[in-house]
């Protein structure tokens, strides 16, 4: 924007006091942004305590620490639902730490019953295990990455750091050249297949352990990013823009099914990629596949068509590409999501963890929105690598 001269800027202070009294008496109005988060008549703060609130009353195992896979089976959640939920139980201690930050504490230490110590690259085995497991699922650890770094990020707990470092080794040993390269789905082969949903989420998780680890470290993470993104969307994304479930390794069949959880993440790793590089490119890409997303809206409800399991990961990419660029459209998309997941769990709560804590990290999430808390730590979240 050009600086006006003295003349104009004079003149401008003048109109400015002649108006005063007018602006007194019919307020300006809201910006678009704030406007999004005006017009909904969700208490985000008061949801997310009531959702989170439910949980520790109807899955939460408290002779464990941990939570039920759903209202029928009692035994101990799988490790996906466990990182969903270990996120939004750190999104309610931003808001309320003298509550959640005990639960939260307690919960990362009783999930060591997953974590398998015994092999050669220690990971997290999807239900508890006595150690020499084959089961680890490579997207189930990159997801722990994510909320362990985001735990530091909060508490400067070292603890949480440390694990997030051990878990992302694992998960970038799942990475070999066939197919070109990418990371396996699974230890084992499972289903033969490499599959977004580890890949968007190993490179935002490189992305993010790179501000904490030193310079030379730092560097080969960015670059380990570089190279899963630029796999992944050679190999995954579709003509419209949005990213295909996976690729069968043997084969080379891409199965063209799409879910919103794995655009979400090259989203974000676009995103860190621009933050840690400086390269416009990776910003404009975010940009292209976030307007790409419209396609995963139902005309009938204007949400995400998936359930919150996979679309609460979409919100959260929304929030941080409105952070990135200030476009409107996608805080109000996430506004709008938000909403509806709420009113969907008022009318009938889901009867499986993963489903509830998917809702709560989703509010919680906007939450932050409308605290300086919460906008504060994800202002620092955000920032450019020097």
């Amino acid at each position: 924007m050009k600086r006006c001269c003295s003349c104009c800027w004079c003149a401008a202070l003048i109109l400015e006091a002649i108006s005063l009294s007018a602006l007194a008496r019919e307020p300006r109005p809201a910006s678009p942004c704030l406007t999004a988060l005006a017009e909904s008549k969700v208490r985000y703060e008061s949801a997310a305590r009531e959702v989170t609130e439910h949980i520790q009353k109807a899955f939460y195992l408290p002779n464990s620490g941990l939570y039920a896979q759903s209202l029928s089976e009692r035994h101990p959640a799988f490790m996906w639902g466990n990182g969903v939920m270990f996120s939004a139980l750190f999104g309610a201690a931003r808001n309320d730490p003298k509550t959640y930050s005990p639960i939260a504490a307690r919960f990362f230490t009783a999930m060591d019953r997953y974590w398998d110590s015994r092999v050669k690259i220690p990971g997290y085995e999807p239900a508890p295990t006595h150690g020499n497991g084959n089961d680890k699922y490579y997207d189930d650890n990159a997801w722990m990455v994510l909320t362990f770094l985001e735990a530091f990020e909060m508490t400067g707990d070292r603890r949480y750091l440390i694990r997030a470092q051990q878990t992302l080794e694992f998960v970038l040993s799942g990475w070999d050249e066939s197919a070109g390269g990418g990371i396996w789905w699974h230890e084992g082969h499972k289903d033969g297949s490499k599959n977004t949903c580890v890949n968007a989420p190993a490179a935002v998780a490189c992305l993010r352990i790179a501000r904490f680890v030193p310079a030379d470290r730092a560097k080969q993470y960015v670059a380990e990013a570089q190279e899963i993104v630029d796999w992944t969307r050679h190999t995954l994304e579709a003509d419209d823009g949005l990213y295909c479930d996976r690729v069968f390794v043997e084969s080379g069949k891409v199965n063209t099914g799409k879910l919103t959880y794995n655009t979400a993440l090259m989203i974000r790793a676009y995103l860190g990629l621009f933050r840690a590089t400086g390269d416009e490119t990776y910003l404009q890409q975010a940009k292209r596949v976030g307007a790409a997303c419209d396609g995963f809206l139902d005309q009938k409800t204007g949400a995400y068509r998936d359930p919150p399991k996979w679309s609460h990961l979409l919100v959260e990419a929304d929030l941080e590409l409105f952070r990135a660029t200030n476009d409107d459209k996608m805080l109000a998309r996430a506004t709008r999501n938000a909403d509806y997941e709420y009113a969907q769990w008022k009318a009938h709560p889901p009867d499986e963890l993963i489903e509830n804590a998917a809702v709560a990290r989703t509010l919680w999430l906007m939450s932050d929105m409308q605290t300086e808390a919460g906008r504060e730590f994800w202002r620092r979240a955000d920032e450019r690598s020097e």
